[in-house]
């Protein structure tokens, strides 16, 4: 009797466990910062790109992800208007730039300028860079204010060049 009730026990676990995978997990929630792979795929969506430029272990990187990119992405109040992604620049790390070909993340990293993990770099959907970019983790108390700059600038950047575009098409 005690192994049918472990067995049954068993599978109800692995049900809910299957049933959690299968509705995307945390993620369903919103609470991944996803890394960007493909550049390409992210850019048809056709809003700005917030790339945190990243290093595996980097303990301000964590700072940035735990205090501000992920309870960003968690609130909901950036959905359907900016991306929220992390690219690790480590040793071996490729990404699909925006023309469709495979660039090592150091090479995306250099030709934006980021020498520094973490930095957030604004970019909209053909590469080009919307805002400032956030260098470091100077100060945690102000470095929120610093993201939301940069996505507000960046949001601006694209409504211009969105209304530019209208008007020519007129």
């Amino acid at each position: 009797m005690k192994a049918l009730f472990h067995g049954l026990v068993a599978v109800i676990a692995l049900l809910a466990v299957a049933g959690w995978a299968h509705s995307g997990g945390a993620g369903a929630h919103g609470d991944v910062l996803r890394d960007v792979t493909d550049l390409r795929v992210e850019a048809e969506r056709g809003l700005p790109i917030l790339v945190e430029f990243a290093l595996t272990g980097c303990p301000s990187c964590r700072v940035a992800e735990e205090q501000f990119l992920k309870p960003m992405i968690r609130s909901g109040d950036y959905e359907g208007k900016v991306l929220i992604r992390k690219l690790r620049m480590d040793r071996g790390n490729t990404v699909v730039d925006f023309d469709g070909r495979e660039i090592s993340a150091r090479q995306l990293a250099g030709r934006y300028g980021v020498y520094l993990a973490p930095t957030v770099v604004m970019l909209g959907p053909s590469g080009e860079v919307l805002a400032d970019p956030v260098v470091g983790l100077k100060t945690v108390d102000f470095y929120g204010g610093y993201l939301y700059r940069a996505i507000d600038r960046a949001m601006d950047a694209m409504a211009a060049r969105d209304a530019a575009e209208a008007g020519i098409l007129r």
